[in-house]
């Protein structure tokens, strides 16, 4: 595929080794938008190791004339009705030049050989995961390629400035840490079933889960994942990791969830009380969490009860390359 690049740039596919290069790229965006770097060379060698993305055919790096690594894409092939999953990054000190340009018109090409495979009738649509509200650079850049603002997400904090509340619980209900080895199925099977409400959930294969979730992350401790249980049902989660990206004395919050038919019964908040005792056992200062400003379950409003703030928005953008 033919790129323009801004003169004396250069351009070709990421490799492994690139792990660290492209992690600095990002870091160096997020760290202009909100002052913080959020990612590891662990978030995205996994994903690299995973299979999901080929690094030959569907990631691009973009190197400036010295040779350093200025911009980075990489583009998601699934089958559609499911969107292409798409993200680009523009090294702060080159937003001015055409390299964020060269990067979504590579995606554009990209884009167009994977509809030749694509099933006829049905949408096909890209998706460009978060971008930072602070950085009107990149949104300026992908409404002009033809983008448009689908979803806004935020990005929730709590500082342990005290210990958090007990856990308030219905009688039947108590809340235990996931049995490694023994029930991934049955969670894996209740994430699913609670997850299908939120918006853009696309259901994994238990292996595939299970890699994500358990096998490739990082530090798994089992004891990071509260469980909600009437009985021997599981009947809600919080998903946890003790290190946030970019902020190892602060916690995540990885997945909350209550499955339908046992909500509005404070689980959830309870589950969160738990989740924030054990980070704070674990000598965390916060945590964080990301959620859909219009999640059907409400899920920002519950948040906010737990103590939580919204520190930062994130925007999700589509282009629709083919309607129904």
């Amino acid at each position: 595929m033919n790129t323009v690049l801004p003169f004396g740039f250069t351009s070709r596919p990421a490799t492994p080794d690139d792990v660290q290069t492209v992690v600095d790229v990002m870091n160096a965006v997020t760290q202009t938008d909100v002052g913080k770097s959020d990612t590891t060379p662990f978030s995205v060698g996994r994903y690299w190791d995973s299979g999901d993305v080929k690094l030959d055919t569907d990631t691009l790096l973009i190197c400036a004339p010295a040779g350093q690594a200025v911009g980075f894409a990489q583009f998601i092939a699934e089958t559609p009705p499911t969107p292409y999953d798409v993200d680009t990054w523009v090294h702060p000190a080159y937003v001015e030049t055409e390299v964020g340009d060269a990067l979504l018109q590579w995606i554009d090409q990209r884009a167009q050989q994977a509809l030749i495979t694509a099933p006829a009738g049905v949408p096909v649509s890209i998706e460009h995961i978060y971008v930072y509200a602070q950085n009107r650079s990149a949104q300026q850049r992908l409404e002009k390629f033809g983008y448009t603002r689908e979803r806004v997400f935020y990005r929730m904090a709590i500082e342990f400035n005290a210990p958090p509340p007990e856990p308030q619980l219905p009688e039947s209900i108590t809340i235990r840490s996931f049995r490694l080895g023994e029930e991934d199925r049955v969670v894996y099977e209740v994430f699913e079933e609670a997850q299908a409400d939120e918006w853009g959930h696309e259901r994994l294969p238990f292996d595939k889960w299970r890699y994500y979730f358990i096998e490739a992350e990082e530090n798994f401790d089992p004891e990071a994942w509260f469980l909600a249980v009437e009985g021997e049902t599981i009947v809600g989660y919080a998903l946890c990791r003790w290190d946030r990206a970019g902020e190892p004395d602060r916690s995540t919050v990885r997945y909350l969830a209550v499955r339908r038919k046992w909500r509005k019964r404070g689980i959830a908040l309870a589950l969160l009380h738990a989740a924030f005792g054990g980070m704070v056992r674990h000598g965390k200062r916060g945590a964080g969490l990301g959620v859909d400003a219009t999640s059907y379950t409400g899920a920002d409003r519950l948040y906010v009860r737990a103590g939580m703030y919204r520190a930062f928005e994130t925007l999700r953008y589509q282009k629709v390359l083919r309607g129904v």
